[in-house]
């Protein structure tokens, strides 16, 4: 076909023209396989570059990359060597060159040879950036290579550079719109392909537009319309299949298949269709690893595991993505793990990680498999991962629960697990667990999540239509709540209830051997936790006829055997009881448990060979025993607190450090043996380290904080440090809370440090709660004659101390009591005596013989200091009345002088009062007179100043009165003449002037009749109001005044 455009023919040639109108025919679908004999052509007949890059593209388009390559890097040679080329020329070359690179990075395996095309990549970038950098196509593919890279922000603001001067490039939306997908903004995302879309004119990015569209709609949840979106894909090029758009719609379609909540039948057509394009897709393209892994996990659905491995493996092989490999590892691994192939498996999921570090999955696999091996804390690790990862996942929040269980770490797993149950209403297992974590610390809540598994258990038996079928093992553990609740009725009902299990899955038919034979020996746990039942309830004859049973039919159940023997011991009859101990051996000689409790039983006998029973334990049973390592602690300590002075200091010393010494070798074998750290502070206790072993007991006791035990020994140290107040504290809540006040040990402590009170302080009240406390441990345990030996002894004490108290300091009533003591006190030591010599007893029976002979001498003491005491009483009681009838008529004395007083201050206050009264009358009416009288005199006193003025007028001398009329009228004010006084007068005592108002105003009438004038102070008025001696007085000195203040009016004119 000949034509001289150069445009490519419809029949996928290329046409390139030649000197003198010749023309090249490069048909696309028989391209040499060496391009080097068209390029010499193209060279020597010097083509353009456009069809270099038009050749090289068809070679790209058919996956023969370095061919391409070689096209346009002869395309660009051409171009450095032709003098006429332009080097903007060059740019499409080298933008072309530059996406070849990138492509063949991102299929390359090696990472060196990857490493080397980026590097490729960017040097091409670089050139066509200083032939042109605002060549818009650059910019294009510096965003992909961002891509690669993952460098998010620098693609993003590449496409966004291209957008800004081109807004309707396509290639630069898909970026962009990738990106955002990428980071999870699927709206923004949507938009953008939708815009690329709207701009792309042909199908050459219609299926990768709609691709990336379908993926956002089903990460929105918009299934219909992803699906929708790829199926369009299919139909933009039915001649060829695109196994991309088939893969996808066989994953939407598989997982709609598992949705319960689409109903059966959309389940089965999802599952179909789901199927068909999974095998649509492999045909397409059975090269495809994500195709092959989708047939992987299709064979591992259906168990066909190594058909699995197979696909799989292949995948893995063909694959250039880490992605893909990692999950055609996975796929590899899961298989290998269902077959058994642990350590394959391991192996898979850690390539797969490696490849991966986020494929959450495997995460999952390889923690199963470190679960498998026991290693708890790597397991826990992996599995913390997948659920920060996926804090909805469930499964592994589950799993995360029983592995922290198992690692000891209650709390985090029953934090695990609560949050599990709220999720997961229906799990019985999951309650059955719950229960088990909470047995220790919280039994309301565990016996509650049995019940609940139990009704669970019910409940799904109902819906099903079939009989229930129960754990006898719950139900066990039920009674046994209920047990150690002391609910014993409840506890006896689950007990058979359990047995009755039991027997109903035991008479099944399709119950195979050893399902029975679990059955069976469970059954017979569930009746020795009768027999225990009957112990508590006191009912030891049916538990011994229970236990009987047992070995009757089990001779061999060593626990039976044991529980015979501490009956027996219980009994007192420790002889009998190690011969029960004993005949566990007939079964096992190097049982543990019989060793032990025979040591027990003879220490209680105090014999030193206990020691020896022990240590067989150590030797021949479990040198790692952990019961018998404190044992042996507490004998060497007993027995060093049995060597007792100073010649004895090195023995006692060495026995001391061997305790230490097991109590250590305890804690090295269990460091949180509360049992053990309780042992070694005890022996710093007695050794005299108190403040020691007053902090390890704290420290116990915030691991323990349950053990009484701990409570008890702080308590002892607060006594050790007199601390009594801290210890009896100590002593009775322990004593209330553990113990219900009825444990003999902890009341005889209560009582020991009171008694130390009292005697020391001489306190009778405190010796008194010694005897109380001594009283109540003996009702909790009568048998017990020790318990009366202490009682004796505190009647005697407080006897003592009534006795040595000074006469004022004690009372008849004390001492007819202290007698009353002495009386129990002789009959309790009687009782000691009376026990019959063959009989082991806790006490010296020469000490309760001196005891009850000093009893009697002191009873003679006091009945004699029982006379004196009455007359003493006798005559201090007569003083105590004589004083007391003294001070009250010394009181009355006293309160009749104060009545008197206070009789007469009334009397001299009212006489007082009419006397003021009078007075102040008397110069009212005086005032009243005066004033009358003034007004008179003032006219004939006016008369006599006008004939003084005129005269003085005549006389060329202004008096001060005229003086100040014309003060207004004159200016300046003339000094005013003073009259000379005659030194021979009598000189007059100068009283306080007026102030100037008053003198100006002296001359008025209206003035002169104001009272207020009569007094003229405070100290005036006071004085008018004092008692006066007389009447008389009082008027000559009003009348004095009155002729004073007019004496001084004269005397200032």
């Amino acid at each position: 076909m000949a034509s001289t455009n150069g445009h490519v023919a419809r029949s996928r040639t290329i046409e390139v023209p030649l000197q003198h109108e010749q023309v090249l025919e490069v048909v696309c679908e028989d391209l040499p396989g060496n391009p080097v004999e068209l390029t010499d052509i193209f060279q020597q007949e010097g083509v353009g570059l456009l069809y270099y890059r038009l050749l090289a593209f068809e070679y790209y388009r058919q996956s023969k990359y370095d061919e391409s390559i070689k096209v346009l890097r002869a395309g660009l040679n051409a171009a450095n060597g032709a003098s006429q080329a332009q080097p903007r020329q060059k740019l499409p070359l080298l933008i072309l060159l530059a996406t070849l690179s990138i492509q063949l990075a991102k299929m390359s395996v090696d990472a060196t040879q990857k490493q080397t095309y980026m590097t490729e990549a960017v040097q091409l970038i670089n050139d066509a950036d200083r032939i042109n950098n605002q060549y818009e196509p650059t910019f294009i593919i510096k965003g992909i290579l961002y891509l690669q890279r993952g460098d998010l922000n620098e693609a993003f603001r590449s496409f966004t550079m291209t957008l800004e001067k081109l807004p309707s490039c396509v290639p630069a939306l898909i970026g962009k719109g990738r990106i955002q997908y990428t980071r999870k903004q699927y709206r923004q995302a949507l938009k953008t392909y939708q815009s690329a879309l709207s701009y792309s004119t042909g199908n050459e990015y219609n299926v990768e537009i709609r691709l990336g569209i379908g993926l956002c709609y089903h990460q929105l949840g918009m299934n219909a319309e992803a699906k929708a979106a790829f199926k369009r894909c299919l139909q933009l090029n039915p001649s060829k299949s695109n196994p991309i758009s088939l893969i996808l719609l066989a994953i939407m379609e598989l997982n709609e298949s598992k949705d319960r909540e689409l109903g059966i039948v959309h389940q089965e057509t999802s599952l179909k269709q789901g199927l068909q394009h999974m095998q649509m897709a492999h045909a397409a393209n059975k090269k495809d690893p994500v195709v092959l892994n989708m047939l992987a996990n299709h064979f591992f659905l259906t168990k066909d595991f190594a058909k699995s491995v197979k696909c799989a493996t292949r995948s893995y092989n063909i694959s250039r993505q880490n992605q893909v490999k990692a999950e055609a590892a996975y796929q590899v691994a899961r298989a290998q793990h269902q077959m058994q192939q642990f350590d394959d498996a391991f192996k898979h999921y850690s390539e797969a990680l490696q490849l991966n570090p986020d494929h959450i999955l495997s995460q999952f696999g390889i923690g199963q498999i470190y679960l498998k091996k026991g290693e708890i804390d790597k397991s826990i690790q992996y599995f913390d991962k997948v659920y920060a990862t996926e804090p909805r996942c469930i499964e592994a929040l589950k799993v995360l629960g029983s592995l922290y269980a198992l690692a000891g770490k209650k709390e985090k797993a029953m934090e695990c697990l609560v949050k599990v149950l709220s999720e997961i209403k229906d799990d019985a297992m999951l309650l059955i667990e719950v229960a088990q974590l909470s047995e220790q610390g919280d039994e309301k809540r565990t016996l509650k999540a049995y019940e609940q598994a139990v009704e669970l258990y019910k409940r799904q038996a109902t819906e099903n239509g079939d009989e229930s079928h129960i754990m006898p093992e719950v139900l066990n553990n039920i009674a046994a709540m209920y047990h150690m609740r002391g609910d014993l009725d409840d506890a006896e009902h689950h007990y058979g209830l359990a047995v009755k299990e039991c027997e109903r899955q035991m008479s099944q038919a399709d119950t195979d051997d050893s399902t029975k034979q679990r059955l069976a020996g469970f059954e017979l746990t569930i009746s020795y936790n009768l027999g225990r039942l009957c112990e508590d309830k006191g009912d030891l004859d049916k538990a011994v006829e229970i236990y009987k049973n047992i070995i009757n039919g089990n001779p061999g159940y060593a626990d039976a055997h044991l529980r015979l023997g501490a009956i027996e011991q219980n009994k007192g009859h420790v002889t009998d009881a190690i011969e029960h101990y004993k005949d566990v051996f007939d079964s096992n000689a190097n049982n543990a448990d019989a060793w032990t409790m025979i040591g027990q039983a003879q220490m209680s006998m105090n014999e030193k060979i206990c020691k020896r029973s022990f240590e067989k334990v150590l030797k021949d049973c479990d040198k790692n025993d952990l019961y018998t390592h404190v044992a042996l602690g507490n004998y060497h300590s007993n027995t060093a607190r049995e060597l007792k002075g100073d010649d004895k200091r090195a023995a006692r010393a060495e026995a001391y450090k061997l305790a230490t010494g097991f109590f250590s070798q305890t804690l090295k074998r269990d460091p949180y043996n509360v049992y053990a750290a309780n042992g070694i502070a005890i022996t710093l206790a007695e050794r005299g380290h108190i403040n020691e072993a007053k902090e390890i007991f704290n420290q116990v006791r915030e691991s323990a904080v349950n053990n009484p035990s701990i409570w008890i020994n702080l308590a002892h140290v607060h006594v050790e440090l007199g601390q009594f107040k801290q210890a009896a504290v100590m002593y009775e809540n322990a004593s209330k809370k553990y113990f219900d006040n009825k444990d003999t040990n902890v009341l005889l402590c209560i009582a020991k440090m009171h008694f130390m009170v009292g005697k020391a302080d001489k306190n009778a009240e405190e010796m008194l709660l010694a005897l109380s406390y001594s009283e109540q441990a003996y009702e909790a345990d009568p048998s017990d004659k020790t318990i009366l030996y202490d009682i004796a002894l505190v009647h005697q004490t407080y006897a003592q101390l009534i006795s040595d108290l000074p006469k004022d300091q004690r009372t008849t009533e004390q001492m007819r009591k202290a007698i009353t003591g002495l009386e129990a006190s002789k009959s309790g030591f009687q009782t000691l005596l009376d026990v019959s010599p063959e009989e082991h007893v806790h006490y010296d029976r020469k000490i309760v013989e001196q005891r009850q002979r000093h009893g009697e001498s002191l009873r003679t003491q006091i009945e004699r200091k029982l006379a004196d005491q009455v007359q003493f009483e006798e005559e201090r009681k007569q003083r105590t009345e004589e004083s007391r009838k003294k001070r009250e008529e010394e009181h009355r004395r006293r309160d009749e002088e104060i009545q008197e007083r206070r009789e007469q201050e009334e009397l001299d206050r009212k006489r007082m009062e009419d006397e003021r009264q009078r007075i102040m009358e008397k110069v009212r009416q005086e005032n009243l007179l005066l004033a009358s009288q003034e007004v008179g005199e003032s006219d004939e006193e006016e008369k006599q100043k006008k004939k003084k003025r005129k005269k003085d007028l005549d006389d060329g001398i202004i008096n001060d009165d005229e003086e100040m009329e014309d003060a207004d009228a004159e200016a300046p004010r003339r000094p005013r003449k003073r009259k000379e006084k005659d030194p021979s007068e009598k000189k007059e005592p100068k009283r306080p002037k007026r102030r100037k108002s008053e003198d100006l105003d002296a001359d008025k009438p209206k003035r002169r009749v104001r009272t207020k004038q009569i007094i003229e102070s405070e100290d005036e008025e006071d004085e008018a109001l004092s008692p006066p001696t007389n009447p008389t007085e009082v008027e000559a000195s009003h009348q004095s005044r009155i002729r004073d203040d007019d004496d001084d009016e004269d005397g200032e004119e």
